[in-house]
């Protein structure tokens, strides 16, 4: 009985192995995996919570308070250009996320919240 136990055990550990580096590969593709923000649709950008403190020109996000998992967190500039680009993907989905405006300058800015199926999109001015 105990000569069976042991080839059940391995071969568990085994499987368990394999899933586990099978999710390590997806993430490592997650580099050639590309999403065209043309076919994403807008969520409702009331659904989220979102801070400001805007002495310190500080945006908080809190992503707990999402319906999604995201993928990335975008801030373009009133000319639709990139400023800042951040992969959260490994991030918690009780993280309170810190965007920094002080470097950008005074503005009209827009944040994109990017999961796979959707964008949250939230504008923001600078003062």
């Amino acid at each position: 009985m105990h000569s069976l136990k042991f080839p059940l055990v391995l071969l568990l550990a085994a499987l368990f192995t394999s899933s586990l580096s099978a999710q390590t590969a997806s993430a490592d593709n997650y580099e050639s995996f590309s999403v065209s923000t043309s076919k994403l649709t807008e969520v409702n950008p009331n659904n989220w919570s979102f801070y400001a403190d805007e002495q310190n020109q500080i945006y908080y996000i809190d992503f707990e308070a999402i319906n999604v998992n995201l993928n990335d967190v975008v801030v373009k500039n009133a000319q639709n250009e990139v400023v800042f680009k951040d992969k959260v993907l490994d991030l918690p989905v009780n993280t309170i996320y810190e965007i920094d405006f002080s470097a950008y300058g005074s503005g009209e800015y827009q944040i994109e919240l990017r999961s796979f199926t959707s964008v949250i999109r939230k504008e923001v001015q600078i003062r």
